[in-house]
């Protein structure tokens, strides 16, 4: 697991020396472009993406997508990458299943909380066998804006206001994943999270846009206690952020590398360190649900939930999209 470079949210000689590697990193995406072959299910699939390396706030999008289309009465289910790693094609998650966080990633384990949730690193395969399954009428491709082999018919491109596109090169001289012309070619929406100044929504002003913030909901739990805050998150800044604007009293703070798989010594020494400062531990909800039982009882996480500022218009676009599909 790696941490986010300081260099990718600024250009800098560093960014500019990887800059030739960023050109092998666009040879092999367009090659793999090109080549694919991206083939047609009869279910719909609207997919939830971004364009940078981890970030965005793609997983609190994915959630509020999903509790609009039950909302809607949509009959869905969820389809992640996961990791895999015992070799299986395709899993079926349920719920309490945080011990597979090393199989699954953390997404999901928060996502079957919402809907059915399947795993398969092959998109197209995962995409096939819940085809076979009646009960669903719509797959929602999580992570999926890079998927080559599935063809979308809808397509949500999530952006966050303040990162935006960091430097704007691609991996490894900076967080892009393919290039901002190409993503937003395929986007049918755009989710802009929190305050974005005029220049990022002049790049994504071809699309239609739909605001987003991210609200706390259990901060009554958290307040007039001394807190240590830790996450292991792409833009960990961005947690302790918020937690600074809702004037929480954040004594320390430790970071860990994104989708950070946490031992038991690293809870046990969070749970000293808390002590010592006698404090109370805060993390995120993401991080949390990969916890073992034990510690989720003792450390507890911030609460938060994506609101949409025009949700009727998604739901006119989705229900569009329903209606053709």
């Amino acid at each position: 697991m790696l941490r986010t470079p300081d260099f990718w949210t600024k250009r800098n000689l560093f960014s500019l020396a990887l800059l030739p590697l960023s050109y092998i990193y666009f040879l092999g995406f367009f090659l793999v472009k090109f080549l694919a072959k991206p083939e047609k299910i009869s279910k719909s699939i609207i997919c939830v993406g971004n364009l940078i390396a981890g970030g965005a706030g793609k997983t609190p999008t994915v959630i509020a997508l999903g509790k609009i289309l039950k909302e809607m009465g949509v009959d869905f289910a969820f389809l992640s990458r996961g990791y895999m790693n015992d070799g299986s094609k395709f899993l079926m998650l349920r719920n309490q299943d945080n011990n597979k966080a090393e199989q699954v990633g953390d997404e999901p384990l928060l996502l079957i909380e919402i809907a059915p949730t399947f795993i398969a690193k092959d998109r197209l395969f995962g995409a096939k066998q819940i085809e076979a399954m009646k009960k669903f009428e719509t797959i929602v491709l999580d992570d999926g804006m890079q998927c080559n082999s599935l063809v979308r018919d809808f397509t949500i491109l999530v952006v966050d206001g303040k990162i935006g596109f960091g430097n704007n090169f691609m991996i490894p001289a900076g967080p892009m994943r393919e290039p901002l012309t190409i993503g937003l070619k395929k986007a049918d929406l755009v989710v802009v999270i929190g305050e974005a100044n005029e220049n990022l929504l002049q790049k994504l002003s071809t699309k239609k846009i739909i605001r987003a913030k991210v609200l706390p909901k259990n901060l009554a739990d958290f307040t007039n206690k001394r807190l240590v805050a830790f996450c292991g998150l792409a833009y960990p800044q961005k947690f302790f952020d918020l937690l600074k604007n809702q004037d929480l009293d954040v004594i320390e703070k430790r970071s860990f590398a994104d989708h950070f798989h946490y031992k038991i010594s690293d809870l046990k020494n969070l749970s000293q360190l808390a002590k010592e400062k006698n404090a109370t531990l805060i993390t995120t909800r993401k991080d949390w649900v990969k916890f073992p039982q034990t510690f989720q009882k003792k450390i507890s996480y911030l609460d938060v939930e994506l609101i949409f500022e025009d949700s009727d218009l998604l739901k006119s676009e989705l229900t569009k999209m329903l209606k053709n599909a």
